[in-house]
């Protein structure tokens, strides 16, 4: 759905995400094992990725996930091509669960659907009537979704979830078995450690010009210009073509009088109070209570700023900090006592002690306003704005269906068509796949859209963000070509570095792994053999995190080791370390009670999940021998090759 120019609410668009998270398979948290058998060749169609007992698994399905998962930061910005085949597996997972379970009799009716959405989107029944299809279509727009996309994640869900049930009962978990895992938990360490990394010898290679031409020599092969095109690109933004719509008064008057009621404001007031709380007080607290409200009422009447006594007085937190400012209330708003005194009392007035079921308050009322129905003129500027926004997107798909058809035949009556609808068409030249490109900045979705086009070729009409439609003709191909030296000089420079940075920290590595048994506990010593500096941990669980190691699982060996033993190498991203234990804190078994219904849980949670793993691989292999699930390899390869930059 292309959604330009609703209003996002931010409590619903927040409820999406979190909603959305849940649902959108939980990606790269558990991956369905692998399942190299099911992975095919090619499917006519570049798009589709996947079947699924005859249902599709596309690459638009897969780009929506992903772009929710990246909103959400459970993938990192740049890691998208190592995770797309681990998206497909997953809903090549999920979706074979659901069918299986289908096969075998379970069902999700509309009925059941329904309450599952409804228990989802509550504010969608707001006072029991709901909202609408238009409504609940906007919401999931918010987020990519349309309505059939979501509901058929749900009923897979769904169904996922009662056949992981059969597979899960019966977990058994012993007495032992929690104390095993308390005391995994809980035991603590500290180490001494040093690292090895290339980051060690950064500051002490270098490479001449002529090592820096033997290697490219070497490696000549490796190093390849990619193909690079120009393009002919047709920018429709939203606001220009705002700018050519015209909407008369006549048409502004016939919307105001459909829609009056919408401007009907009812009686409202605006007023500060300041509350002092009598919940859960004894009659005799609540008479001091009183006796401090009538004070301060006796302040207020005799000419003390209201919004000072408020900020310093009052209970009500949420209203304190701004001077006891309620903003306007209507009718209702409040409890029947705040209510009427509100609207008794006169503008500029104070009143009376009001008695609530919160205690006592003391009402300002700062101004009053009658029941009334908005005038059109004051109206006018957000009827022309709304009216516009439906005409505005209605005429760029009209503007943008005729570039394209033009451009199909000729670029000269094309550009005569944008000109004449205020557009100006730009060229971008010589892109490699991934360059930003000139009013398109660095799209997938543009990626996708001129894939493959041969010269002349035109694309689709492609979204741009949430204001701009693009069609775009392919000018020139540059095609792809051996590197000469000096296109990729400075790659081959870094490359070199690189590998030299590398060699020296594996033969560090080597020498330090080999010492490490003979050096009886002088860590320090190794290290400076190495040219490497001794940081000491904090005392750590295996939960906690190391500096530099990271998780302190890296170092798990260390917790079956004695105090002052030596260990190593510990590989991790970060480089390789060598570590001694400097002190160990076992579990304190007088919180294993408090703790053992806790520990329970995580077992049987663990459990379950790895019994779940455990079946999804099983079903997805059957479906695999059965032919009923498929994965085109190549078009995975694509999709993924889209992402590289």
């Amino acid at each position: 759905m292309f959604d330009l120019f609703r209003s996002r609410e931010k409590s619903v668009r927040y409820l999406l995400g979190a909603l959305l998270g849940l649902v959108a398979l939980s990606m790269v948290i558990t991956l369905v094992p692998g399942y190299g058998g099911g992975w095919g060749s090619s499917n006519e169609d570049p798009t589709v990725l996947a079947e699924v007992g005859g249902e599709k698994i596309t690459a638009t399905e897969v780009r929506q996930f992903l772009a929710r998962e990246l909103r959400g930061n459970q993938i990192p910005k740049g890691m998208e091509q190592f995770y797309l085949p681990m998206i497909v597996q997953q809903l090549v997972g999920r979706k074979s669960i659901a069918f299986q379970a289908e096969r075998m009799g379970l069902k999700v009716t509309d009925e059941q659907l329904a309450r599952i959405v409804q228990s989802l989107l509550p504010q969608l029944w707001e006072g029991g009537k709901f909202a609408g299809k238009e409504m609940y279509a906007q919401m999931l727009a918010q987020q990519n979704m349309s309505i059939p996309m979501f509901e058929s994640l749900l009923r897979a869900d769904s169904l996922r979830s009662r056949l992981e049930a059969l597979a899960v009962e019966g977990i058994v978990v012993t007495p032992g078995e929690i104390e095993a895992e308390y005391r995994r938990k809980n035991d603590k360490i500290k180490i001494a450690y040093f690292g090895i990394s290339q980051d060690l010898f950064k500051n002490k290679i270098t490479a001449t010009p002529a090592e820096v031409q033997e290697y490219f020599t070497q490696n000549q092969k490796n190093y390849v210009v990619p193909e690079k095109r120009s393009y002919l690109i047709f920018p429709i933004e939203d606001a220009k073509v705002a700018a050519t719509i015209q909407i008369s008064d006549a048409d502004l008057q016939r919307v105001y009088a459909q829609q009056q009621e919408r401007f009907r404001t009812p009686e409202r007031v605006r007023a500060r109070h300041i509350l002092l709380k009598t919940t859960d007080k004894s009659p005799a607290e609540i008479a001091v209570i009183e006796k401090k409200a009538q004070d301060l009422l006796k302040q207020a009447r005799g000419g003390a700023d209201f919004a000072a006594l408020a900020t310093k007085n009052s209970e009500d937190t949420g209203s304190a900090v701004k001077g006891g400012d309620l903003d306007f209330l209507t009718h209702g708003q409040t409890v029947p006592e705040f209510d009427k005194a509100a609207f008794t009392v006169k503008p500029g007035q104070i009143s009376d002690l009001v008695k609530t079921m919160y205690g006592f308050h003391i009402i300002k009322v700062e101004s009053k306003e009658e029941a009334r129905l908005k005038p059109f003129a004051e109206v006018r500027g957000e009827l022309a704005v709304e009216t516009s926004r439906g005409q505005v997107f209605d005429k760029m798909q009209r503007i943008a269906d005729q570039i394209r058809a033009a451009l199909v035949k000729s670029t000269a009556e094309a550009e005569k068509i944008a000109l004449a609808n205020g557009i100006t068409p730009v060229r971008a030249e010589k892109a490699a796949p991934g360059d930003p490109i000139q009013e398109v900045g660095i799209s997938p979705q543009f990626n996708d859209g001129v894939a493959g086009l041969p010269k002349n070729g035109v694309s689709p009409i492609i979204q741009i963000g949430q204001n701009k439609l693009i069609v775009a003709q392919v000018a020139e191909i540059f095609p792809s070509r051996p590197a000469e030296f000096a296109d990729v000089e400075k790659q081959v420079r870094e490359a070199l570095l690189t590998k030299k940075g590398q060699d020296m920290a594996q033969q560090k590595i080597a020498e330090a792994t080999s010492k490490l048994k003979g050096i009886n506990g002088d860590l320090a010593g190794l290290a400076k053999q190495m040219g490497a500096e001794v940081k000491t941990s904090d005392l750590v669980t295996r939960e906690g995190a190391i500096t530099g190691l990271g998780a302190a699982t890296s170092a798990e060996e260390g917790f079956s080791k004695n105090t002052g033993d030596v260990f190593g190498p510990v590989v991790t991203p970060n480089g390789t370390y060598y570590c001694k234990v400097v002190e160990k804190q076992a579990a304190d078994l007088v919180q294993l009670a408090t703790q053992r219904a806790e520990m329970l849980f995580q077992i049987k949670s663990r459990r379950s999940r790895e019994r779940a793993e455990l079946f999804a691989d099983g079903v997805v292999q059957s479906l695999i021998k059965q032919k009923k699930v498929k994965i085109y390899e190549d078009n995975v390869k694509k999709l993924v090759a889209s992402y590289r930059s």
